[in-house]
């Protein structure tokens, strides 16, 4: 058990909030984690604690400002952010400023992670095996029309790109760049010309308006397992593993074809009946290496307290090599519906138990009379 009576900030994102605060629907539709507030408030509650309920970034501004918030011994930050392609780094580095102790990662982390592209140069540093890719840095061509020379113009940076647009590499993906839980994925995202590639850009461009740049990477095909990791640094571990199997028969798609995604596919009636969420076998040599590459890339980014790290194999051959697709170091936590939980009950761990290894992680960077 954590020690017990402490005053624990809830910060988190309140759509009704913002909408009372002016902002437009369209800003906030991305924000679905906040949605986990009440399940994680309760079970704060039965572990002994006080909890503060901060619903907005506003009020957190305000308590920060007023020197309330000094009261808190922790800050469990659950926040998306709304503006910016930093935007989960936006609480981290609010609470950071004013050396209030949190759950999750930092700012510099947030701020990696949520940009695919850097995520992908990090892993590529620590020679963590990710998919070749190339940004298509949308910024630099405002509106125009995207053909497959100004394609090529736009990725001509990327050291992959000349390998990646040649007409044997196919099929690619493509996603925006500063995205999470799925936003902008769907089955046009695997793309087998560059034609497609051209068609799929538009598109993400059109769909996903904040993202600044579309990230394109080799398609994968082997098996695809997300990796549920609580702690920090070495004391990081493996939780659970899921493998997404795809059903493609019932969708009505070629059964060879796979699709990638981050959170909940079933969320998204893109995904309806596309794929089904198995608990992983960890006596499976392919599972232990991906839990291996996940937990190096956990790792390598300095990751903290829990989360998932997406990872699909090259091929379906015995010595197909786990490749890192995402790190996600801020995850949605309502029970049966997010992935992690969800990884957590079929590992036998109860919600109140992840959550209460969260906080314990958290608490060992909080001042020592904090501590455990």
């Amino acid at each position: 058990m954590t020690k017990s009576n402490l005053l624990i900030a809830l910060i988190y994102e309140d759509p009704a909030t913002y909408l009372n605060l002016g902002y437009k629907p369209s800003q906030i539709a991305h924000l679905e984690i906040g949605a986990a507030a009440e399940d994680i408030a309760t079970v704060i509650v039965r572990l002994g604690h006080r909890v503060v309920p901060i619903p907005d970034i506003q009020t957190l501004a305000n308590k920060l400002g007023s020197g309330e918030a000094a009261q808190w011994d922790l800050a469990v930050n659950i926040t998306e952010g709304v503006h910016g392609a930093a935007r989960e780094a936006h609480v981290p580095a609010m609470l950071e400023a004013f050396s209030i102790p949190h759950t999750f990662s930092d700012t510099a982390t947030m701020a990696i992670c949520l940009d695919k592209g850097k995520t992908k140069m990090v892993l590529e540093h620590y020679g963590i095996p990710t998919p070749a890719f190339a940004i298509v840095n949308l910024e630099k061509h405002g509106n125009k029309a995207l053909t497959p020379d100004v394609i090529r113009a736009l990725t001509k940076t990327s050291k992959y790109a000349p390998r990646l647009l040649d007409p044997m590499s196919y099929p690619l993906f493509a996603k925006p760049l500063a995205e999470g839980s799925s936003k902008g994925i769907k089955q046009t995202n695997v793309i087998q010309n560059i034609d497609e590639l051209c068609q799929a850009v538009e598109e993400l461009r059109s769909s996903a308006t904040s993202a600044p740049a579309i990230l394109v990477e080799k398609f994968l095909a082997g098996r695809e397992f997300t990796v549920g990791i609580l702690g920090t640094g070495d004391d990081a571990w493996v939780l659970g593993v899921s493998e997404m199997v795809w059903e493609g028969d019932k969708a009505g798609v070629d059964v060879d074809v796979h699709f990638q995604f981050t959170e909940n596919p079933k969320a998204s009636e893109d995904w309806d009946a596309l794929a089904d969420e198995m608990p992983a076998n960890r006596e499976d040599p392919l599972v232990e290496r991906a839990c291996t590459a996940a937990l190096r890339a956990w790792r390598a980014l300095r990751c903290r307290d829990g989360g998932r790290v997406d990872i699909r194999f090259d091929s379906g051959s015995a010595d197909a090599v786990a490749n890192v697709l995402e790190v996600n170091p801020l995850v949605g936590l309502k029970p049966e519906w997010s992935q992690l939980p969800r990884i957590a009950k079929h590992s036998g761990m109860s919600y109140e138990t992840l959550l209460e290894h969260i906080l314990r992680s958290a608490l060992k960077r909080a001042p020592a009379r904090w501590r455990m």
